[in-house]
């Protein structure tokens, strides 16, 4: 699958893409985790522009959320894994997704 990448722009000038979301989806066969090593390795990419970027990675049924921070190494962190089948996750799952968009 080809990876989505969700771009913010401020106005019509910006020469610097700032990301806001890096988005890795897998095959629902497929742990969800799995696509961690391609996410972070496009999430790397933007690092160069910004001092950090969410990604989330995906089955359709599991989601993995994880936050990405400029450094010397840089840095990531996960969140919970989150499943659309309890309704309890699937309610924070919806939560965070809004809270993106608003950044």
């Amino acid at each position: 699958m080809l990876p989505l990448f969700i771009s913010k722009t401020e106005g019509k000038k910006v020469t610097t893409p700032f990301w806001i979301l890096v988005l890795e989806a897998k095959n629902s066969s497929i742990n969800a985790s799995e696509g961690l090593p391609q996410l972070l390795t496009y999430a790397y990419k933007s690092l160069e522009n910004q001092t950090s970027v969410w990604g989330m990675t995906t089955n359709g049924m599991d989601y993995q959320f994880v936050y990405i921070q400029q450094g010397n190494s840089p840095i990531y962190q996960l969140l919970p894994k989150l499943d659309i089948t309890r309704s309890e996750s699937s309610i924070e799952l919806l939560q965070v997704l809004k809270s993106i968009c608003q950044l």
